[in-house]
């Protein structure tokens, strides 16, 4: 390894075999210089970023924090590969030392953090909730501080984000969506939802991908339009609803749904509706008669 470049006694850029990386290690440049060659035995962690423009943002920040809070963001990536039900990007290591650095400075200032989206975000992404409270035990392992749970909020959306490959702005309007959809279906029917159900867990996952599609103008999973066509000789009701919810996503947000998505959306919603009659698989009977039809 050669040093390219200094940013702190901690932290350098080396070249390692032609390719340029971020060494971190206790001192490992200091007393050194451009040129120098660096003891891989002496480097506690090397990171890689394929991408230029992520590999500059890293370089920006950590100029102006401890190396620290990077081997700390790492540490929390590595619980993320392991235990994440998806693939995680990797320009979330970047978000996370950000992130961190961020919180602690306002957990040192005593600023509040003011985390509006709390309550959406323990209920639509509980699983990526989870993993960031498990963050927030490894900040508190490393540092001892306790970060409060609107910063482990805003670490789920930073989770939701590496899972979904979602654009920030976009999974604020996401979390906005969903919990409007809940709403209509609920007036509509009457519905108190059973949040620990298997129908409810299902219709939501399928809200945060399909506000997600929605918002980035992509296609449905599949174009067939049979569930569509179904719910109208079958499911009357569930398409009314999802008409009236197409229709405020394209007032409301500018957005088109299609014909395809319409469909596993009266899916899900006649799903739900029809929950009480579910057999012991947790299927109603619209799920098992049309499993096969990719909804």
């Amino acid at each position: 390894m050669v040093i390219k470049r200094i940013y702190n006694n901690n932290v350098a850029m080396v070249d390692d075999a032609g390719a340029e990386r971020i060494a971190v290690g206790r001192g490992i440049a200091f007393g050194r210089k451009r040129g120098d060659e660096l003891d891989p035995a002496s480097v506690d962690k090397v990171f890689t970023l394929d991408d230029p423009d992520q590999l500059t943002r890293l370089e920006r920040l950590i100029k102006g924090i401890p190396a620290e809070y990077l081997l700390i963001a790492e540490e929390i990536v590595e619980m993320l590969r392991r235990e994440s039900k998806a693939p995680i990007d990797d320009n979330v290591l970047i978000a996370l030392t950000d992130h961190i650095s961020m919180a602690l400075e306002r957990e040192r200032t005593g600023v509040a953090c003011d985390n509006p989206l709390l309550f959406e975000i323990k209920r639509f992404y509980k699983d990526e909730f989870a993993l960031a409270l498990k963050a927030r035990e490894i900040i508190r392992a490393h540092l001892g501080i306790e970060v409060s749970e609107g910063e482990v909020g805003f670490i789920a959306l930073h989770i939701v984000n590496a899972t979904m490959k979602q654009r920030t702005d976009h999974l604020m309007l996401s979390i906005k969506m969903i919990n409007g959809i809940l709403d209509t279906v609920s007036e509509t029917f009457g519905l108190t939802y059973d949040e620990g159900s298997v129908q409810y867990e299902r219709f939501l996952r399928h809200l945060q991908f399909f506000s997600q599609r929605v918002l980035d103008k992509s296609i449905a999973q599949s174009e067939d339009t049979f569930l569509f066509h179904l719910g109208k000789d079958q499911y009357p009701d569930a398409l009314e609803c999802t008409e009236r919810i197409g229709a405020h996503i394209e007032q409301e947000y500018g957005c088109v749904v299609s014909d395809a998505e319409k469909g596993y959306l009266v899916y899900h919603i006649a799903n739900l509706v029809h929950a009480p009659h579910a057999d012991a698989s947790g299927e109603s009977s619209v799920a098992a008669g049309d499993q096969q039809k990719g909804a």
